[in-house]
């Protein structure tokens, strides 16, 4: 059996429809009720109630009671502890849809294996798929989640013919939503929905509470809300005060507690007065939304009221007055939700029979969006990819580029949900890690897509040239305050490697000031450069080749072997190349740059030529530095990249080499990447 489950705030319900009649009815609890109290009783002595028997421990104060906590789905946080177990919303969500499920198994003689349940639509990521979970962990599956207003909209023009445009009003016990909807022939597309996810039915009960305490402390001194049976008491008594005010003039308020004993008057006009910025709240998310979709009240139709809350007769005329449109109670307006997902449950039945080919049309009620960074640098945004009030299903596919000698292996992605540009006004939803793409450091092109799923839930995909790369959701990091700060101040585990060969001609004609100048030039430049992740290997040259000092990131190791370069160490001309030893010293992931400092001709030029050819296949860049009488028109055929030929004096050689460290800083060498390299890039400063 496949069902349709309204798992509300303060009510639930389950409905079926039936094929027989060709639509929707209701599946009684245990109790013969058409809707179940979403409350839940831990007693003292280990049994958990939950509905009807719930609510009766509720009104009596009794146990630890667990009721409206649908508000905070998703959150992770504790909605109630109890013998040294806690209870998130998820968990108590699942316990609540256990027992419903178990009911309508009673009630029918049939098991469920599917159900369509509902949510309010301005829930968010975290929310729906925690609704989800909570469905599955009970046994069933659960192939889609509806918007509670599209499901009110359904339930009410699956049969109607006439074209319309309806602003369903949905004031729920603990959430409200305001959609607007487009209906023909029977067909129901979504225009555009807003709403707040803490704003319901319960608080005007919470003002009737209010209310009825400060009158009592005003007369005896003590608040009855300091003991939580009263508190509780007065919680569930506020909702029938609150319905008895929708119609009648007045409801009489009794009060006992701490030996003292009242009576309070409560009238209609009092409780209009004292709840009126409740109905401005729900004015401000309608208000919103009709700007937002560039409509005004002229458009809308009729305006259709969902949910208990609805009864009062407040809203209808506040309605009235805002819109100048016809206000409509919907026939069934605690359970036109239910209905609705019964509806759609049925409609995603290969073999549904009942329904005609009906159309339904939703939209996200979020802006799906990604941590990036400002153009100036300075700071960090959140750049939407998904506006709201999108269709749904919808996807987005954007290209990002990781910079050329970036030896990334990694691109890690926050993706945001929220309208605001500052992401710390935000939902940061996840942290996702996309990797196994192909770098060579030559700047590698990942296309990302961001996906809303039907149900409204996000979902990542990354491909490099068609095929899809490895995508893992990761948990975001307990502190992101840094998202609020500068890009240049966070903490980074970027890993980009640099091995240095450094090529020092030794040859007679280098003795004296001109190799004391290379000593401290080449100081000068490692200082500049060391990180833990620069690596420095020194070979002199000369008639023979010496290694002074294997790839190394210890500082003091590198600047020691410095020291030890002495002029005819390895003869008196220049013979040796150096470049084929320095290609095999360089056969490591990272990026390959030699830098190789002479003052004279060299003797194999041509063979020097072919190997500096074998350093360019295997992405290596080479800089070549000349002094003196150095070949100019060698060095920029052995130099592997645009301007690698430079030509400077004793006097300049510090000022060269320290220009050499810029450009390897800022990566504007064309500097290239072997294969293999670890590290992530944050996929906001590549894009």
């Amino acid at each position: 059996m496949k069902v349709g489950i309204d798992l509300g705030t303060t009510y639930s319900a389950v409905a079926r429809y039936d094929r027989n009649s060709n639509k929707p009815i209701m599946i009684p609890n245990a109790f013969g009720k058409e809707i179940t109290p979403s409350v839940i009783c831990f007693l003292d002595d280990g049994d958990i109630l939950v509905g009807e028997d719930a609510k009766d421990m509720q009104s009596n104060g009794t146990g630890v009671n667990a009721a409206a906590f649908k508000r905070n789905m998703g959150d992770g946080s504790i909605a109630v502890s109890f013998n040294g177990k806690d209870y998130t919303s998820e968990d108590l969500s699942a316990m609540l849809l256990k027992h419903l499920i178990a009911d309508a198994e009673k009630a029918t003689g049939e098991k469920i294996d599917e159900a369509v349940i509902t949510v309010p639509a301005y829930f968010n990521d975290f929310q729906r798929t925690a609704t989800i979970r909570a469905g599955e962990s009970c046994g069933v599956k659960v192939p889609k989640i509806i918007n509670e207003p599209t499901a009110a909209a359904i339930s009410y023009g699956y049969k109607h013919s006439s074209d319309k445009t309806v602003m369903v009003y949905d004031l729920g016990g603990g959430t409200f939503d305001v959609t607007i909807v487009r209906i023909s022939k029977g067909n129901i597309e979504v225009v555009g929905t807003e709403g707040n996810h803490i704003l319901g039915g319960k608080d005007w009960d919470a003002a009737i509470v209010k209310y009825v305490c400060d009158q009592f402390i005003d007369e005896f001194d003590v608040d009855p809300r300091d003991d939580l049976p009263t508190k509780n008491e007065l919680i569930v008594a506020a909702e029938g005060y609150k319905k008895t005010l929708s119609i009648a003039e007045s409801v009489t308020i009794p009060l006992n507690y701490d030996g003292y004993s009242a009576k309070y008057t409560l009238t209609r006009d009092e409780f209009e007065s004292m709840t009126e910025h409740l109905l401005v709240a729900t004015k401000d998310v309608c208000v919103d939304l009709i700007q937002d979709l560039g409509m005004s009240w002229t458009d809308i139709d009729e305006i259709l009221l969902v949910g208990g809350s609805t009864r009062m007769p407040s809203v209808a005329r506040f309605l009235k007055d805002l819109t100048g449109r016809e206000v409509i109670a919907h026939s069934d307006t605690d359970l036109a939700v239910a209905k609705g997902a019964a509806i759609t449950a049925e409609l995603y039945c290969s073999n549904a029979t009942g329904l005609r080919a009906m159309q339904i049309a939703d939209v996200t009620a979020h802006s799906l969006g990604i941590l990036s960074v400002s153009q100036d640098g300075k700071k960090f945004v959140n750049e939407i990819m998904i506006k709201r009030n999108s269709k749904v299903p919808c996807t987005v596919r954007r290209q990002f580029t990781i910079k050329k000698g970036n030896v990334t292996d990694k691109i890690e992605v926050f993706t945001l949900q929220g309208e605001s540009r500052v992401p710390l006004d935000c939902n940061v939803l996840a942290k996702v890690v996309i990797s196994g793409f192909y770098n060579r450091g030559q700047g590698v092109i990942v296309d990302i897509e961001y996906n809303y799923d039907e149900n409204g839930v996000v979902n990542i995909t990354a491909f490099q040239d068609g095929e899809p790369l490895q995508v893992e959701a990761q948990p975001v990091p307990e502190d992101i305050r840094w998202m609020g700060g500068s890009p240049r101040d966070r903490p980074s585990d970027e890993a980009i490697l640099k091995n240095i060969a450094i090529c020092v001609d030794l040859s007679r004609s280098m003795d004296g000031e001109p190799i004391e100048a290379a000593k401290q030039s080449i100081r000068d430049f490692v200082n500049t450069l060391q990180d833990r992740d620069t690596y420095f290997a020194l070979i002199g040259f000369g008639d023979k080749i010496k290694v002074v000092q294997e790839l190394s990131n210890d500082p003091r190791t590198i600047l020691g072997s410095i020291d030890d370069l002495k002029v005819k160490m390895v003869g008196r001309g220049t013979d040796a190349s150096p470049l084929d030893v320095a290609r095999s010293m360089l056969a490591r992931p990272g990026v390959g740059i030699i830098v190789v400092l002479t003052d004279g001709i060299w003797g194999k030029r041509d063979k020097a030529v072919e190997q500096a050819m074998g350093c360019r296949s295997d992405n290596i860049t080479i800089i070549a530095v000349g002094l003196g009488e150095a070949d100019t028109s060698f060095l920029r055929q052995i130099a592997t990249v645009d301007d690698g030929a430079l030509f400077t004096t004793i006097d300049r050689l510090g000022d060269t080499f320290g220009t050499i460290a810029t450009a390897i800083t800022s990566g504007n060498m064309g500097l290239s990447v072997r294969e293999g390299g670890p590290g992530r890039t944050n996929l906001s400063e590549h894009e």
